[in-house]
């Protein structure tokens, strides 16, 4: 006897929420989705944009690539130190271009191709490649997220 109560209870439950859960999608399928379109433009009074700038902007050193120096300072017996960020968007293909120094590069992010003289090669984060100074070379990124570079530049004062 026990049992059958028991076992009624949960199917009236049951049963209720099934009810319940089919007449609330009934419904909302029934209104739709009532959107009111984009937003009206502002009118130019209206716009207030950000002042701020932030300390250390990328600045485009070629076509697709832009740079931003991190660190300077002078090194050991005539030379100077220099750390640069490099930034390569999505799906973007540079021009040629060649840093004032020898580099020890390091890809921080990204999936690409460098391209020095005739010589490709792959580029993975995690990678590392040295470029002599004054080699020119242009970078591809074939992927959906850019490609970021730290390059520790060494040159003559």
């Amino acid at each position: 006897m026990r049992w059958d109560s028991c076992r009624r209870t949960v199917l009236s439950v049951l049963l209720l929420l099934l009810l319940s859960l089919l007449s609330g999608c009934e419904a909302w399928t029934q209104r739709g989705a009532k959107g009111i379109g984009p937003l009206p433009k502002p009118s130019p009074g209206e716009q207030h944009f950000s002042s701020y700038q932030p300390a250390n902007p990328y600045i485009q050193l070629a076509d697709g690539i832009l740079y931003r120096k991190m660190y300077e300072a002078p090194g050991p017996s005539g030379l100077r130190i220099e750390v640069r960020d490099l930034l390569v968007g999505p799906k973007q293909h540079t021009s040629k271009v060649s840093l004032p120094g020898a580099a020890i590069c390091e890809m921080r992010s990204g999936v690409g191709l460098l391209t020095s003289g005739d010589r490709p090669q792959d580029l993975r984060a995690g990678a590392t490649f040295s470029l002599p100074e004054g080699t020119t070379f242009s970078i591809e990124n074939n992927s959906d997220e850019p490609i970021s570079i730290r390059v520790h530049l060494i040159r003559a004062e």
